[in-house]
């Protein structure tokens, strides 16, 4: 008697608990236990795909590597935009006739990638194999070593009120560091005439703002004195 009245409550009660598990489960947010028996569990979630990201700056890279063949200071061809990056792309604007703004535009762009000869030297009949040409009109300043253009940077020479003075020049002297002078603030000054010097400054703007030397970026300033020693000729053009 015991065991058929247990037998006919045996599916009420599986149910009963069931039911209990199933609200256990809701409630703690868990996968159901005794559920599991009546139906298969949920099949796993697919892993969430990773998208490798392409670098910001990777549209940077071909025109780092092209204003790099051309001669110009970019510093690092890695694609970050940073201070000789836009120099240099200054300096581009610079020497052909481009507005001064140091940022590229779809034009810009499309110059920069198609330019392939180096810009005609000033003093052609000057055969020295390193020198200095300085336009001052374009406010630009050619490198030359071993008899081929080096490097291409942007100045900012004297205004109308202290010009930078023209002609034909030669390094006579090179002071390391910071110094003073009559003429402002100068970082690796290398004297061509006078007072008057090609110099790292902190402000170099696009046009003339000096009080008459030759002001380049300070990045620059690093490298130019070991390429350029005492005696190398120094031209100063109008432009």
């Amino acid at each position: 008697m015991r065991t058929t009245t247990l037998t006919r409550k045996l599916p009420a009660l599986l149910l009963a608990l069931a039911a209990g598990q199933v609200a256990l489960a809701s409630a703690a947010g868990a996968a159901p236990g005794l559920l599991g028996i009546l139906s298969p569990p949920a099949p796993p979630a697919p892993p969430s795909p990773v998208a490798a990201a392409a670098p910001a700056t990777a549209p940077l890279l071909p025109i780092e590597k092209k204003l790099a063949e051309l001669h110009y200071d970019v510093g690092p061809v890695d694609g970050n935009v940073d201070e000789q990056t836009i120099n240099a792309i200054l300096a581009f604007q610079k020497v052909y006739g481009l507005e001064r703004t140091g940022g590229l535009t779809d034009p810009v762009t499309a110059q920069i990638l198609a330019t392939k000869d180096d810009p005609p030297a000033l003093v052609p009949g000057d055969t020295s194999p390193n020198k200095v040409e300085i336009d001052l009109r374009r406010q630009v300043l050619f490198l030359y070593e071993n008899g081929s253009l080096s490097k291409i940077l942007p100045v900012s020479s004297g205004t109308a009120k202290t010009p930078t003075p023209t002609g034909d020049y030669q390094v006579y002297r090179y002071d390391s560091g910071w110094h003073t002078s009559p003429l402002g603030q100068l970082y690796n000054a290398e004297y061509f005439v006078g007072g008057y010097a090609i110099h790292g400054a902190k402000s170099v703007p696009a046009e003339p703002a000096s009080h008459g030397c030759v002001r380049i970026p300070m990045t620059a300033a690093e490298w130019f004195p070991d390429h350029v020693a005492n005696g190398t000729p120094v031209h100063v053009l109008a432009g």
